[in-house]
């Protein structure tokens, strides 16, 4: 699945005493009406009860220039995640990462086991973009949109 390309997001969701927040390329779209999306999220972490017991996500589309907000999300230093970010917050009480390419607030529609993951299902209650250039994933690097 590394020669398959992809976008970079961050998924966050609501969580007592600091939020959770994990960088994922398994998002896609799902349906139009009602609008949507499904996220795959690890079962080894705490993301997946979070998401649970706060019934929404987030979910952030990284720009560009935003690698290194990438490589954080993807650490294992939960603590470290949030630290001087400026979050917004969405109509469900998600967080909203600031200077993202586009966010998508989610109520948790459903979800289904998958292996080592659990494809959840959101449905889209608020959302924005805006213009610029996507960051994305492929082979194991970060890179960007080449025409």
């Amino acid at each position: 699945m590394g020669h398959f390309g992809s976008g970079v997001t961050v998924v966050t969701a609501e969580s007592a005493p600091i939020p959770v927040g994990f960088t994922a390329s398994s998002v896609a779209s799902l349906s139009l009406e009602p609008t949507l999306v499904m996220v795959g999220v690890g079962t080894d972490g705490e993301s997946l009860s979070a998401i649970r017991a706060a019934g929404a996500f987030a979910v952030n589309i990284l720009a560009r220039d935003q690698e290194a907000l990438a490589m954080r999300f993807a650490s294992d230093r939960r603590e470290t995640r949030f630290r001087d970010l400026e979050l917004g917050v969405g109509v469900t009480g998600a967080p909203v990462l600031p200077g993202v390419l586009g966010w998508l607030d989610c109520r948790v529609h459903d979800e289904f086991p998958a292996g080592d993951h659990v494809v959840m299902v959101g449905r889209v209650e608020a959302c924005d973009a805006q213009e610029g250039e996507p960051l994305l994933y492929f082979r194991g690097r970060f890179g960007g949109w080449a025409s």
